[in-house]
């Protein structure tokens, strides 16, 4: 049997949105599972007044708001903030709260810049592909030309955000401006994968024709991937309850033919008997 968890405080009316994440949270114990889930994402601003009175005002946590209100003032990092959260609530064990504090550390400590491409990522990851986007190029402003390694992954995973809304054009070229930095060999998979959903078979091929001995042989290890990948969905479930649909569809709409085909043969019957 779990552990039985008592919830503290009110259920809020008006929610706090975690801009970070674009999730909005209603009561104390959300904000404490989002805290546990996105670790990496947890910066500075989590830190802020404004947490601690949307506690007091909207969930009845006094004595928890004057808490944290008082590391906002004394200017206590986002790790102590937070953890002060989860012993407060009690909402995870003691060890699990420990463990989280430590993580909470660690993130504080990474490069900002690699806050915010887990938080872009986490955005791309849970199909908020537009505030993705916003953050990737917010981040592209703001990173120093000599970080070439870390501009490559954004463009590539700004390409990723484009192929999933089809827009293979830009993602095509997203992910060969990545190729160029980084010299990665996926991005440039990825490139030829965008290449060839954009174009028609012929003009793929005349494409591929046109580029050299390496590119083509690359475009070859993409068409036995392509092969994998087809020969890996007709085995998954999914594509053999599709493939179920698909036959009793079509016996139905034998059934019906032949039924139309039966009601036909009866007209024409009573037709040539009047």
């Amino acid at each position: 049997m779990g552990r039985v968890i008592l919830c503290t405080g009110n259920t809020a009316r008006t929610p706090y949105l975690l801009k970070k994440m674009d999730i909005s949270v209603y009561t104390v114990e959300e904000l404490c599972h989002c805290i546990r889930e996105n670790t990496f994402l947890m910066d500075e601003d989590m830190a802020c007044r404004e947490l601690a009175e949307w506690l007091r005002e909207e969930c009845g946590l006094d004595e928890l708001a004057d808490l944290l209100l008082g590391h906002v003032k004394a200017k206590s990092s986002v790790s102590v903030f937070l953890t002060a959260i989860l012993e407060y609530t009690g909402f995870y064990p003691k060890e699990e709260t420990r463990r989280i504090g430590e993580f909470l550390q660690t993130g504080a400590a990474a490069d900002p810049y690699e806050r915010q491409k887990n938080a872009a990522d986490y955005l791309a990851g849970n199909g908020k592909y537009e505030l993705a986007m916003m953050r990737y190029h917010e981040l592209l402003h703001d990173l120093p030309q000599e970080e070439s390694a870390l501009r490559a992954s954004v463009l590539h995973n700004m390409g990723y955000v484009n192929s999933r809304l089809f827009l293979f054009d830009r993602a095509s070229e997203l992910f060969y401006n990545a190729y160029m930095l980084s010299g990665e060999k996926e991005s440039f998979l990825q490139f030829l994968a965008a290449r060839r959903l954009l174009l028609a078979e012929e003009a793929y091929v005349d494409f591929i024709a046109g580029q050299s001995e390496q590119c083509r042989q690359m475009s070859l290890e993409l068409e036995k991937r392509v092969e994998r990948t087809a020969q890996e969905w007709t085995q998954c479930r999914q594509a053999q309850e599709l493939e179920k649909i698909r036959r009793e569809r079509a016996d139905r709409q034998n059934i019906l033919e032949d039924a139309v085909e039966q009601m036909k043969q009866e007209y024409r019957s009573m037709v040539r008997e009047k």
